[in-house]
């Protein structure tokens, strides 16, 4: 079974772009010196503190949604999100929000209790 090329030097062998030959070619040149000391310790604390936001950062990533609605609908919802000052994406996302947490509440239903108060 042939392996298809993975190093350079390889027949067929093929780079991926300019940057992947670059980098490459530094290495092999020996134009690269290994860090020790100080030098090695700032650059791991760099990097753990980059995979740390990273790691925060896609904790609290949003996810998306796509959704089908007639014109209408879409220009009264677009409608109602420029009367309250806010982007029609995050109008329904409160919107949402506050459906799923119990706290949407329908406008009818509340003047009742209100009226029975």
């Amino acid at each position: 079974m042939n392996k298809p090329p993975v190093y350079p030097g390889d027949p067929g062998f093929v780079y991926h772009d300019d940057e992947e030959r670059e980098l490459i070619e530094g290495i092999e040149s020996a134009d690269w010196k290994p860090l020790n000391g100080q030098a090695l310790d700032d650059v791991r604390a760099r990097l753990c503190e980059a995979a740390r936001t990273t790691k925060e950062e896609l904790a609290t990533k949003t996810e998306r949604m796509n959704i089908r609605m007639t014109p209408g609908d879409m220009d009264a919802l677009k409608g109602v999100a420029a009367r309250e000052g806010l982007p029609y994406q995050s109008l329904v996302t409160s919107i949402l929000h506050k459906f799923i947490s119990g706290r949407l509440v329908d406008i009818d239903e509340a003047r009742k209790l209100l009226k029975g108060a």
